[in-house]
């Protein structure tokens, strides 16, 4: 078996140098026409001469990635046609979040997630059109884990996670296939951030044969999954859930509650692995609530006395239970949404009932506003839930500019630019807690989705990051994906199911996490609905290592699927980009003596 792409038309962008660079010569050297892409024509031109003076086809392009059909317009008109898009394109922008600036968070957003959306976008009616396409988007250790001074990678590169999972449903029928890696490879990117002996040994090269593996019409279906891969490494890596706690959906469930069986929360000794959200079973876990005894309280209560919480898009919904829940428990409730008459009523009722609490009518983006109501009105703020949002859904075939724009706006950059508002005053006063708003669309992708599923993932990698930056502060930063009844089960359930299942069910584990009585979780994230509770976080497999002392090939990666793909007795559960790194750094003395990776 020998892999050969004569016929075949890739796109990679950010090919002038580093990952994409060795792409295309792989690429081209295997008989694809390849478009290589860069701001920096000059450095895509040589990568092209050398190409063509092997015997290769290939031509620039200097489009910037945000114009898709420039991109994409290269391959139509110089081979007629495109089946692989690598979405490789990055640049890095690394700050402190507490001195990250707003062009810095919108640069970094732009190149990666809207760069990919973008060129998709392009390719897409085309790999539709013949049945056939094949789409790699690049995330990074960051995006999975968090990084220190990478708020805004972090987010872009998880946002990819989302996008990735959601084009692999929407592409199935299709024979579009969508595959996510996070490669440890040098580059112009890394070599500011990493060590000279470190970047020797993860050389692109170590890294492009498996691209080729999964992107091949005969290679393995690696559609929706995400891989790690460097210096001759590779594994997948894929959610594990907890079975979690189930919760009597009554008067007794409340913060206290869930600080008292944190423990069977977090208790990974029987794991779920769900596919889709569809794996979710929502009726097996409300039946259980309903049937649960009145749930025990830790004491002391869980309480807010004397903190001011902000809550966004509270105006109804999950955020008004919030904001209602914080009011009774002793907390000053700062109630923005941009709906005044929404963010009024609340304030009305939680003053009615005896609590304090003001509007911040605005978007969820003018962070410092709502910052500021709670500073002049209360004198302080001590946690902020992140919960606004909005829909656009639309299938990726007819999803427009505007409607990816607008989700990305308010639910990622709201999240950031809320985060950013709050975090000097966290800083300053060493106690702050963040709670954020992620979906089982954005952990698991859904059809219709692209745009929430990109936006949700990122965010999920933006709270990884405020953890990692907050740890000294006395900062904890935490994210949920919460199921929602939707209209649809509505005509399946009956009616004390739906009565088992009201925004009122998500509140206290909000509370409890957002609580001084949570002192050490972080950077963790939580899927719930109905009375149920679990947590979830990445397993990666056992992987294999193949010998440093030369490439691989794509014809090796198949033979060793296998290996790379099984999760056995030696999966492990990264939880950092030092550890996700570590087995990588293992295989750097791997001279060929066919050794499997060791844990």
């Amino acid at each position: 078996m020998s892999f050969s792409f004569k016929g075949h038309t890739v796109v990679v962008t950010g090919a002038g140098g580093g990952l994409g660079k060795t792409y295309s010569l792989l690429f081209a050297s295997r008989g694809a026409n390849v478009v290589v892409n860069d701001f920096n024509g000059a450095a895509a031109q040589k990568v092209v001469d050398q190409i063509v003076q092997a015997g290769g086809k290939a031509v620039v392009n200097t489009s910037s990635v945000t114009d898709g059909n420039a991109v994409i317009k290269s391959a139509l008109d110089a081979f007629s046609g495109v089946t692989i898009l690598i979405n490789n394109a990055g640049i890095l922008r690394d700050k402190g979040f507490k001195n990250m600036t707003d062009q810095e968070w919108d640069q970094i957003t732009e190149v990666h997630l809207k760069g990919a959306f973008a060129c998709t976008k392009a390719a897409w009616p085309i790999f539709r059109k013949q049945k056939f396409g094949r789409i790699i988007n690049t995330a990074s250790a960051a995006g999975l884990y968090g990084n220190f001074g990478q708020a805004n990678y972090s987010a872009a590169k998880m946002g990819l996670i989302g996008f990735t999972k959601t084009l692999a449903f929407e592409g199935s029928k299709y024979n579009i296939k969508s595959v996510a890696i996070a490669p440890m490879a040098a580059s112009a990117m890394t070599e500011t951030v990493m060590p000279p002996e470190m970047l020797a040994n993860l050389k692109p090269e170590f890294v492009a044969p498996f691209v080729a593996a999964v992107c091949h019409p005969d290679g393995p279906d690696a559609s929706g999954r995400i891989f790690e891969v460097g210096a001759g490494f590779i594994a997948e890596v894929r959610w594990e859930q907890s079975k979690g706690a189930v919760f009597k959906t009554d008067a007794t469930f409340t913060p206290s509650a869930v600080k008292a069986k944190w423990s069977e929360i977090t208790d990974f000794s029987q794991p779920k692995y769900l596919k889709s959200i569809a794996d979710i079973d929502m009726k097996k876990t409300r039946e259980a609530a309903l049937k649960a005894p009145s749930n025990p309280q830790s004491s002391p209560e869980v309480r807010f006395d004397g903190k001011t919480v902000i809550v966004t898009g509270a105006g109804a919904g999950l955020g008004r239970v919030y904001a209602l829940m914080y009011s009774k428990l002793g907390a000053n409730v700062v109630v923005n949404d941009v709906s005044e008459k929404g963010a009024k009523s609340v304030v009305d009722e939680i003053v009615k009932a005896g609590g304090k609490a003001t509007t911040a009518v605005c978007s969820a983006e003018d962070g410092e506003t709502i910052v500021k109501a709670a500073l002049d009105n209360f004198g302080g703020v001590h946690v902020l839930v992140a919960n606004a949002g909005i829909l656009r859904d639309k299938s990726f075939t007819a999803m427009s500019e505007q409607e990816w724009d607008i989700v990305l706006a308010v639910h990622l950059r709201g999240t950031y630019k809320c985060a950013k508002a709050v975090w000097p005053v966290f800083q300053k006063q060493k106690y702050g807690r963040i709670l954020t708003t992620c979906s089982p669309t954005g952990v698991y992708g859904n059809f219709g989705q692209a745009n929430y599923a990109a936006a949700k993932a990122g965010i999920t990698g933006l709270t990884r990051t405020l953890a990692i930056e907050g740890q000294k502060y006395n900062i904890l930063a935490n994210v949920i994906a919460p199921t929602a009844g939707t209209a649809m089960t509505e005509t399946v359930w009956p009616e004390e199911m739906l009565k088992a299942f009201t925004p009122a069910h998500i509140a206290p584990l909000v509370g409890y996490l957002t609580s001084a009585d949570n002192d050490d979780v972080s950077g963790c994230l939580f899927e719930l609905s109905g009375g149920w509770v679990a947590q979830t976080r990445w397993q990666r497999s056992g992987g294999y290592g193949f010998p440093t002392v030369k490439p691989y090939t794509p014809e090796d990666v198949v033979e060793k699927w296998k290996e790379i793909t099984t999760f056995d007795e030696r999966a492990t559960h990264p939880s950092s980009t030092s550890e996700a790194l570590q087995q990588i750094v293992e295989n750097f003395e791997n001279k060929g003596d066919q050794v499997k990776a060791k844990l």
